[in-house]
């Protein structure tokens, strides 16, 4: 169900009014320097009223709810659009579109599911941060984007966590089902490298672009953000290359593990040797000298237990045993 939450501002005033209408909001981005306009889970008509009473380009809006639509940066007359992805991991990791239009007057954001990071914004704007109040809405826009690019780290630690926890379980048990997980690890890691390497470009662009919205001191804040992108790729890019040894210690100790096993096999088999041999002579239905007879029951015994013996310490004078 859509939801519109608006917060408008000066540098003494803060209003906030939750669950409005878009006509409701674009009266109060007439009267205040400031607003800040979140849409969750827009209607069809929800579009329809931004693109009448906020003139925003339906290209524009066709994309804030694209669902496959990567990050980019667009200028519309003096509204620029920003397309970022936010992470969400439930049962498996994934990237949600989070778009915002920015004028001199007013911030909009538009995203599908509620965004729990938001509130650090609004919770400034409550206490009336200095900074934040006195500027403009280019400086909203960049907070906003800063706690988006901020709320990575969680989920990029979490990441971490499973790859430790499998890399002892591979060490632990190397032919367990760690391939399957080292795998799935990996897409997921594929999977945030694909959505957020465009995404360092668009900010990039952002704080080097001149646009007619962003003021030159907010640009040099963006491109801390920018710097933050970067480091986040650079952790993905990490995970990707231990994932990719752990593949190759997971093979490498799967197969000394089956030659420990085959080892064993053999010095078995060589060890019984001898005792398999004097058991299957003295089985032929033959006679031989000791047939039936106690120094026949005696020779088979030494010639099984002395060349085993014999064998035994061989092995062990070999360290192979």
């Amino acid at each position: 169900m859509p939801r519109v939450d608006v917060i408008a501002y000066t540098p003494t005033e803060v209003l906030e009014e939750h669950d409005v209408t878009v006509g409701r909001a674009r009266e109060l981005v007439e009267k205040y320097i400031v607003t800040w306009v979140d849409i969750v889970d827009p209607s069809g008509r929800t579009l329809e009223e931004l693109e009448t009473l906020f003139s925003f380009h339906p290209v524009a809006i066709e994309d804030s709810v694209n669902q496959d639509h990567g990050p980019k940066i667009e200028t519309y007359d003096d509204v620029v659009f920003v397309v970022a992805r936010t992470i969400v991991w439930a049962e498996e990791i994934e990237t949600d579109p989070f778009s915002l239009f920015v004028s001199k007057s007013f911030v909009v954001t538009i995203h599908e599911k509620v965004f729990p990071p938001l509130e650090d914004v609004r919770i400034r704007l409550r206490k009336r941060m200095p900074r934040l109040v006195k500027s403009g809405a280019d400086y909203l826009a960049y907070t906003i984007i800063d706690v988006l690019v901020d709320s990575y780290s969680p989920h990029l630690d979490h990441l971490q966590d499973v790859i430790d926890r499998l890399e002892s379980e591979i060490v632990a048990n190397p032919t367990g089902a760690g391939i399957n997980r080292i795998h799935e690890v990996r897409k997921d890691i594929t999977l945030l490298r694909r959505a957020l390497r465009p995404q360092r470009d668009a900010f990039g662009n952002l704080s080097r672009i001149d646009l007619p919205v962003f003021r030159k001191d907010t640009r040099t804040y963006l491109r801390d953000v920018q710097d933050h992108m970067a480091r986040d790729l650079d952790t993905l890019e990490t995970m990707q290359e231990i994932t990719t040894s752990l593949m190759d210690v997971q093979t490498t100790l799967a197969d000394l593990q089956l030659n420990q096993i085959i080892k064993v096999l053999t010095v078995l088999f060589t060890v019984t040797l001898p005792l398999s041999i004097v058991t299957s002579a003295f089985g032929m239905n033959v006679l031989f000298p000791g047939f039936n007879s106690t120094e026949g029951l005696y020779a088979a015994l030494a010639l099984m237990f002395i060349p085993t013996i014999a064998i035994i310490l061989w092995l062990r004078l070999k360290k192979w045993l």
